[in-house]
């Protein structure tokens, strides 16, 4: 987990008690665990606190965000202070941002080393030195990493620094073995992990949190599973800080996890995210290790949850291996939800052959009493009782008729939200991997052009290349491709948004334009993406724009505001 190899950074205490919480919002609803059978107890429990935790983000991300402007007004108002206290303001935005947003996190690493430089301290430029190091790290920057590493003398660094740099070595080394697909180059980084945590380990002085933690987690990946929780576990009792928590608590999980404990491993991998949640970590691996276990236990909803908020920290905070990690398993916790609802379909197709048994079975039983009534004919009386048991009988046809023929309408309309959801995750899946490929092509020939100008010590060439690579071009682009696989799905989407608005109001293409800004919000809206906040990050919009453009389309609608969205998703076809 992120925690078991984080906390080599933040072995000094200083770096404990500087570290502060980091917040983050997301909605999540609580039926999502009391529907969820696989968890019972202690487990159920902690689970539900981690939901509420999750539901209650927006309180700590406004106290992290107040914490960051405080400080930089006190860094942008005294514009007299002195050298000393500028780093220690930039130093301490550093660490308020270093879990919380990993380039914001290195802009503020920059300028403490290049105060430390000026301040002329040597221990102060290898400590920002190694800031700089850990935020590559976390982002998966490990090439860029071991660079700052490398320049680092450590002659120059006291016992406890030394102790540091080793630790945050090994910790690089064990994340480039834990994401390399080469077993070859694994293996060879798994060796050097472990000799950087030996020497840390032999910095250390025995019998503080920082060598239990390190003599435990060595353990523990040497297979000693026993001893690590035997030296581990009375961490727990004392009275630690929220991170200390979470990275004991991250350990423990992955321990449990190993040995097949099921109940402990959620138990503590649950406790872990709930401190990642409380103190801001946005990048962590505890809530991601926790999805992955609870799919295999067969809890999908849960998993479901839990990766989706994983997914937003990874892009918030923008750690690349966090991101790998979560496109593993995502795919497969949807496809498992996709499978559930095709097994609702078949039950209610079961049913409805069930209903068409008994249709039969009362038309059979119509035919006999009619047959009777014929016999008894003769019998005035006895006629007209039979006349009015085949009434019975045939209003009781008529209403098995009416529940078949709702049986039908449903099953009709689960079948097209099945067949416009698979072709849209067709189209799209499509479009991300035709995406993928061409980012993946450019950045290869922009890499491969890079290397040829260092080998050729061209700085000129180097420059002209960031240059011309346009960002704003690519985003148009995007957004093309975006417009063209949407026109695609919807070929009448323009008309037929049109058809919503008022006569004067009606919206008219440029030459050449394939959608505008507010066709490609509603657009995304058609496609499932509702939240004003996810609709501004794949736009690059403020959330503020977002809102303004639907209300003033909705406004020229002749539609009620609030039945806009769903008279958009009836009045437009998917082309199947």
């Amino acid at each position: 987990m992120y925690q078991i190899k984080q906390f080599f950074f933040f072995l000094s205490r200083q770096y404990w008690k500087k570290s502060p919480p980091l917040f983050f919002k997301i909605v999540c609803f609580l039926f999502v665990f009391l529907n969820s059978t696989g968890v019972v107890g202690q487990e159920r429990e902690v689970l539900q606190e981690l939901l509420k935790a999750i539901e209650n983000t927006s309180e700590y991300d406004a106290a992290k965000m107040q914490r960051i402007n405080e400080l930089k007004v006190e860094l942008k108002e005294q514009t007299a202070i002195e050298l000393q206290q500028r780093f220690d303001l930039n130093r301490a935005l550093f660490y308020e941002y270093r879990i919380f947003k990993q380039d914001s996190a290195f802009k503020y690493a920059l300028i403490s080393r290049e105060l430390a430089g000026e301040l002329g301290g040597k221990r102060l430029q290898a400590e920002t030195t190694l800031d700089l190091a850990n935020v590559c790290v976390s982002a998966g920057m490990f090439r860029e990493a071991l660079g700052y590493l490398d320049t680092v003398a450590l002659d120059d660094l006291p016992e406890t620094t030394r102790f540091t740099y080793f630790g945050l070595l090994g910790r690089c080394y064990t994340d480039m073995a834990e994401y390399s697909s080469i077993s070859y180059f694994s293996r060879r980084y798994e060796e050097t992990a472990e000799d950087y945590h030996q020497k840390a380990l032999s910095l250390a002085q025995p019998g503080t949190w920082d060598y239990i933690m390190l003599e435990g987690y060595l353990k523990y990946k040497n297979s000693r599973l026993e001893e690590a929780l035997e030296g581990l576990l009375p961490l727990l009792e004392k009275n630690q800080n929220i991170r200390a928590q979470a990275v004991i608590n991250s350990v423990l999980g992955d321990i449990y996890a190993k040995m097949d404990n099921e109940e402990k491993a959620i138990f503590h991998l649950s406790r872990a995210s709930i401190a990642d949640i409380k103190s801001s970590a946005k990048e962590n691996l505890a809530m991601i290790r926790l999805a992955e276990f609870l799919f295999k236990e067969g809890e999908i909803k849960l998993a479901s949850e839990f990766i989706k908020k994983a997914n937003q920290d990874a892009e918030s905070y923008g750690a690349q291996q966090r991101k790998i990690r979560v496109g593993a398993i995502l795919p497969l916790i949807e496809e498992q939800i996709i499978e559930q609802v095709e097994s609702q379909r078949q039950r209610l197709y079961r049913q409805n052959i069930m209903l068409s048994i008994l249709l039969i079975f009362v038309l059979i039983l119509a035919i006999i009493t009619y047959s009777q009534v014929r016999r008894l004919k003769r019998a005035r009386k006895a006629l007209v009782e039979a006349h009015h048991a085949l009434q019975v009988k045939n209003e009781q046809v008529i209403h098995v008729n009416e529940e078949i023929n709702l049986k039908n309408e449903e099953l009709n309309s689960v079948n097209n939200q099945l067949l416009e959801a698979n072709k849209i995750k067709e189209e799209y899946i499509g479009f991300f991997f035709t995406q993928d490929a061409d980012i993946f092509e450019k950045f290869k020939e922009f890499k491969t052009r890079i290397e040829e100008n260092l080998k050729k010590e061209n700085l000129n060439g180097i420059k002209y290349l960031v240059k011309s690579y346009d960002l704003k071009r690519e985003k148009k682009k995007l957004l093309q491709d975006f417009d063209e696989a949407f026109i695609k799905l919807f070929p009448n989407f323009i008309e037929e948004f049109n058809s919503l608005l008022k006569d004067e109001e009606k919206i008219e293409m440029k030459e050449g334009q394939i959608l505008n800004k507010e066709l490609r919000i509603f657009a995304l809206i058609r496609l499932g993406v509702t939240h004003n906040e996810i609709i501004a990050q794949i736009l690059g919009y403020s959330v503020n724009s977002i809102y303004t453009y639907k209300t003033k389309i909705r406004n020229k609608s002749f539609l009620d505001k609030k039945d806009f969205d769903q008279m958009l998703l009836n009045n437009t076809r998917l082309k199947l």
